[in-house]
């Protein structure tokens, strides 16, 4: 009974929900000698029975609910993940011993989509880290250390590169590592959102401990460091991650004059971005006659498109905004993925809507009965799907509409950050279609799956989270990388102001 004395310490929520868990199972058994084998087989290794029970249900959301795990959809891409997955899970499952090692894992079955929409979190606060006195940040495609607490024996290393650890390049290195538990190692945002915690242990019993790293200074030294790990807390290592990777740029939200021309903040397209869309209304006139409209994304991590598309529209007039010259599929639409899941994810939207807006309303209500209808009549996609859209490559029409001359004097510059997801990446499609110069760092991806949504799983201490819907003759948006890259800092709004309105004029030109 070790075990239950070691639940009874520091957690309490995850110590409830797994002693429940075992008196049920015990209190399940017909006879005594049932009950103390059960009770025996779960104080030995609670934590992998834990992982399997919660890797089982995460992997049954993803097959019976994402559109991508419909074979009639044929996408092949996403059915080698579900695989890699499923087998990664049963490779690490026997090392699952400690809530690290379950946290590990189901962080990494996550990591498998290469899909940011498809995530896994803990309910349950684990605070304890090893770290070796150092936090690495991303800057200019090469890892960076970017704060130091220097033990007795540490050399100084602040400012230094990353250039390998135990032998291995940093890059390789540092990928391999991102690639298995934290992201897509390809998307460079992505890199840098990860790259403090890469000197950082969490207990992952899935990767080996480097022991000494090769670091290189601007000048050239070469510096190969002994890692002396200890112990730390999370909310005591926050403030060294936050020195690494600086203040994170945000544009906040509003219309502004600046040197240039007029300045657009639209740090959200959440419900708030409608106050700024109101604010280009009431400017127009004054945004169409200006020598430069910037649209700034900075902090951008989506919500809802349509607010970008009527600033563009208002911008540049609806014939060029509607006219944007892109191939159009021919087989195209939007498609949701017919589960009893789903549609009570759709049923509760619907009944959310009531006494609101009359056409979503009317628009969720009907999706409702469709989905509904498709179930009885066991469809896989509701609307059905058709036959063109299990083609790998999507056929387009002949002719692209040609963009109209658009409604505004001046040049529109875009600016972006590695926060840019989702829906920012709509808008950052929109306006580089319409010619803006795009300006900052690389934006994220993001795949043409949507409406994400999450359940608890078994253990009651961790969700995950799937897609419901898939849009049929779109690919991927993302990852948009600048024409312009900004060097500076971009967390400094005036010194960014300042740097944009100085573009030579060689600069401004259509983005391609």
């Amino acid at each position: 009974m070790a075990f239950i004395g070691e639940l009874l310490r520091p957690i309490s929520g995850r110590d409830l929900m797994l002693l429940r868990r075992f008196i049920f199972r015990v209190l399940a058994c017909a006879s005594a000698s049932c009950a103390v084998q059960t009770l025996a087989q779960e104080t030995a290794n609670p934590w992998r029975l834990l992982a399997e029970s919660d890797a089982r249900a995460a992997l049954e959301l993803v097959e019976r609910n994402h559109p991508g795990a419909e074979p009639s959809l044929n996408d092949t891409v996403f059915m080698t993940r579900l695989e890699d997955a499923r087998a990664n899970v049963e490779s690490r499952l026997p090392k699952v011993d400690s809530y690290p090692a379950y946290n590990a894992l189901m962080s990494g079955l996550a990591a498998e989509f290469r899909d940011r929409h498809i995530w896994s979190n803990s309910l349950v606060e684990y605070p304890h880290r090893a770290w070796a006195g150092i936090i690495l940040s991303r800057r200019g495609g090469s890892w960076v250390v970017g704060a130091q607490e220097r033990g007795t024996n540490d050399s100084a290393l602040l400012g230094y590169r990353l250039t390998s650890c135990d032998g291995i390049e940093a890059e390789s290195w540092a990928k391999q590592r991102i690639g298995s538990f934290k992201g897509n190692p390809e998307i460079e945002a992505q890199l840098a959102a990860n790259a403090a915690w890469l000197l950082v242990r969490d207990g992952n019993p899935f990767l080996s401990r480097p022991e000494s790293c090769v670091f290189q200074s601007i000048a050239g030294e070469r510096v190969e460091a002994r890692l002396e790990w200890r112990q730390i807390t999370v909310p005591e290592i926050f403030p060294f991650i936050e020195r690494a990777e600086g203040k994170r740029p945000a544009a906040g939200m509003g219309v502004k004059p600046f040197e240039g021309g007029y300045w657009i903040h639209l740090q959200t397209l959440e419900s708030s971005a409608a106050e700024v869309v109101d604010e280009v209304e009431r400017l127009q006139k004054e945004l169409r006659a200006a020598p430069m409209v910037v649209l700034d994304l900075r902090g951008n991590g989506g919500g809802d498109s349509s607010h970008a598309s009527a600033i563009a529209k208002l911008l540049v007039g609806e014939g060029a905004a509607n006219g944007q010259a892109q191939p159009v599929a021919t087989c195209r639409g939007a498609f949701w993925r017919v589960s009893k899941g789903n549609l009570m994810a759709v049923q509760d939207w619907r009944d959310r809507l009531k006494g609101g807006d009359p056409q979503s309303f009317a628009y969720v209500s009907a999706l409702v009965e469709d989905m509904e209808a498709a179930l009885a009549e066991e469809r896989a996609f509701a609307p059905a799907l058709p036959d063109c859209a299990s083609q790998q490559t999507a056929d387009t029409d002949s002719e692209s509409e040609k963009l109209p001359d658009p409604a505004m004097a001046g040049q529109i510059v875009l600016v972006t950050d590695r926060a840019c997801f989702s829906s920012c990446l709509l808008a950052t499609d929109i306006f580089r279609r319409l010619g803006a110069l795009h300006v900052g760092e690389a934006t994220d991806v993001s795949t043409r799956y949507m409406e994400v949504r999450e359940e608890l799983l078994p253990s009651g201490i961790r969700t995950f989270s799937t897609l419901q819907k898939v849009a049929i003759g779109s690919g991927e948006y993302g990852p948009y990388e600048p024409a312009i890259v900004y060097s500076g800092d971009l967390a400094q709004t005036d010194e960014l102001k300042k740097w944009v309105a100085e573009l030579p004029t060689r600069f401004i030109h259509p983005q391609t």
